[in-house]
């Protein structure tokens, strides 16, 4: 099911854009989670807006790469020629796209971790005076894999467009729609948490919604039970994709 000269092509083909999201990210959090300048809104930007919005404009980029921009360019005729199966193609591209973001993920994760240890976050300094104590390593794990399983559905329903439409334009335009839509009405419903009235209600319109830290950090088990939606999403849309793909003509 796994090609690995086909894994070893899409890991070589898309380690810049990989690398300089990843790098990017962990910087960021590094910076909001060490300076205390920036502290005090560690979860209100980093965590609210730039785990959805960089892991969303690298599965933007990379999903259309992994199949359609390919049937588009032509190589895919070149991948087909050797004995290997459609299925396998968006097996593998798949669990390429899944496991470059669980480790962009573990690598930001990690980095916050290690500076979380050696100078702790209190709540009080987060604006959570309703809290005591601080920020602890389980609840940072939380926090991150509850964005993960979201950046996750984002880049199945990318991917389904990329195995849907055989022309760039299609999966980019319908893909960056839905990534933008989501990611924007994210930003409306931080705003409206922060007191702007009305915008909260946006949030409901976003796949975003299931990305819920305030949960984590309340020691709410609510976090958990959303968590359920993105991945019932992203085991459908990354379905839908390779059965698509599998099964329709292709212009080779």
């Amino acid at each position: 099911m796994l090609s690995l000269p086909l894994l070893k092509q899409s890991i070589k083909s898309n380690a810049v854009m990989w690398g300089s999201m990843t790098g990017v990210m962990t910087l960021l959090c590094i910076q909001f989670s060490s300076l205390d300048m920036t502290r005090s809104l560690l979860f209100t930007i980093f965590y609210g807006m730039m785990t959805t919005i960089l892991p969303g404009i690298y599965v933007l980029v990379t999903a259309n790469k992994l199949l359609a921009s390919q049937v588009d360019r032509g190589s895919m005729a070149y991948v087909l020629s050797t004995p290997i199966k459609r299925s396998t193609v968006t097996f593998t591209q798949a669990f390429y796209l899944v496991n470059s973001l669980v480790l962009m993920f573990a690598i930001q994760t990690g980095a916050h971790l290690i500076v979380n240890n050696i100078s702790p976050i209190s709540f009080a300094t987060l604006g959570l005076n309703m809290l005591k104590g601080d920020l602890t390593s389980k609840m940072i794990i939380q926090v991150n894999l509850s964005a993960l399983m979201v950046c996750i559905a984002l880049a199945a329903v990318c991917f389904m467009f990329s195995g849907v439409f055989s022309s760039s334009k299609y999966a980019v335009g319908l893909s960056g729609a839905f990534t933008g839509v989501s990611i924007l009405a994210n930003m409306l419903a931080m705003f409206g948490s922060l007191g702007v009235e009305g915008l909260d209600k946006f949030k409901y319109l976003t796949i975003c919604t299931f990305y819920d830290y305030q949960s984590v950090l309340f020691s709410d088990s609510d976090w958990m039970v959303k968590m359920i939606f993105p991945i019932a999403i992203a085991v459908i849309a990354f379905g839908i994709g390779e059965i698509v793909f599998s099964k329709k003509d292709l212009p080779l």
